[in-house]
């Protein structure tokens, strides 16, 4: 429904200043020399209207410039102002521009930079009028009356690059994000029931336990490093087979060492937000930036711990933490041998 409005008003404004033309064309239009300026405010005041409902900056820019302009020209036309003056009131039109820019950039506040440009520009368009009427000397309005039109060179560069940062941003918002497939839904119900299915069907403890680390580590893209440290006695031991990810250098962890030995023995799951500012904290990797451990129980007591480092910082939440904790629960006594000795 906008934009058949909006044709409309296009259409009826081609219209009217196509008539409007046939009689000047024509000469039937009597004081169209007084009149023309008025083509650029009608010009803005549509530009305006059309796209009321979703303004640019450059939209405001040429509409307001162009009806201060038509304003700024029916003072001469009309003879209200005789044209020998514009010698004196050109730099006017330098002032429109500023203005220009100083509106729009308050109508569509997103940067700064058109007010900079526009308040510098009124700047040297007043330096250039009070030249102009005598008001000051030629050596103190030489910079401005020489170098004044790299402000438009400015700002031609100001707009450019904010046209391609807007349509880059229009690019990334339309762009598909790139996502897991199972990442989305990593912290439902079906998903943990997906993953049990998996840990029951590979059977003995040891594959039960490398099923679990696999799946958790295919199904979320920040999980860098997987992995099942098992108690025995009060040390946290790491089989071969039991993690995915780089070669860790602790294969072996106390229970007073470590988040790992932090989580077993407090029998809480830790997380760890960013591991350089954790003194516990047993470097295996230098790209790690976060880290939560689980510790995993069965009959009561903790039999081992979940592992999990991400090269993110910040990467864990308490619906990862709820999550885990859930998954571990029942996976526990798929995972545990009848040998291992609970802490």
């Amino acid at each position: 429904m906008g934009n058949q409005r909006n044709r409309t008003l296009v259409g009826a404004w081609l219209v009217v200043w196509g008539l409007l033309l046939l009689l000047v064309s024509n000469h039937v239009l009597i004081g169209w020399d007084n009149l023309w300026p008025c083509v650029l405010i009608v010009t803005g005041v549509v530009m305006m209207r059309v796209f009321q409902t979703r303004l640019t900056y450059g939209v405001v820019f040429a509409g307001t410039w162009a009806i201060l302009l038509g304003v700024f020209l029916t003072a001469f036309s009309s003879g209200l102002v005789d044209w020998g003056a514009l010698r004196t009131w050109w730099p006017a039109i330098p002032f429109i521009i500023g203005a220009s820019f100083i509106v729009a950039s308050a109508a569509v506040p997103r940067t700064n930079a058109g007010s900079v440009v526009g308040a510098l520009v009124i700047f040297m368009s007043t330096a250039s009028f009070l030249y102009e009427t005598g008001t000051i000397s030629a050596r103190v309005a030489s910079p401005f009356l020489r170098f004044w039109p790299l402000v438009f060179v400015l700002a031609g560069f100001i707009l450019m690059r904010r046209d391609a940062t807007v349509r880059a941003q229009q690019v990334r918002a339309q762009a598909p994000a790139r996502t897991n497939q199972f990442e989305a839904g990593a912290l439902s119900t079906d998903v943990e029931n997906e993953i049990m299915r998996r840990v029951r069907a590979a059977g003995a403890p040891q594959a039960a336990a490398t099923a679990l680390v696999r799946e958790l580590k295919n199904r979320f893209d920040r999980f860098t490093w997987v992995g099942i440290y098992r108690a025995h006695g009060d040390t946290l031991v790491l089989d071969e087979a039991e993690y995915v990810g780089d070669a860790p250098e602790h294969r072996r962890i106390r229970f007073t060492e470590g988040v790992c030995g932090a989580a077993a023995s407090e029998r809480e799951t830790q997380i760890v937000p960013d591991v350089c500012n954790d003194d516990r904290y047993l470097a295996c990797s230098p790209t790690v930036k976060s880290e939560i451990v689980v510790p995993i129980f069965a009959g009561g007591e903790v039999i081992g711990v979940l592992d999990i480092d991400s090269d993110e910082p910040d990467a864990f939440s308490d619906d990862d933490r709820r999550f885990l904790e859930g998954l571990m629960g029942k996976a526990s006594g798929l995972i545990r041998p009848a040998h291992v000795t609970a802490a």
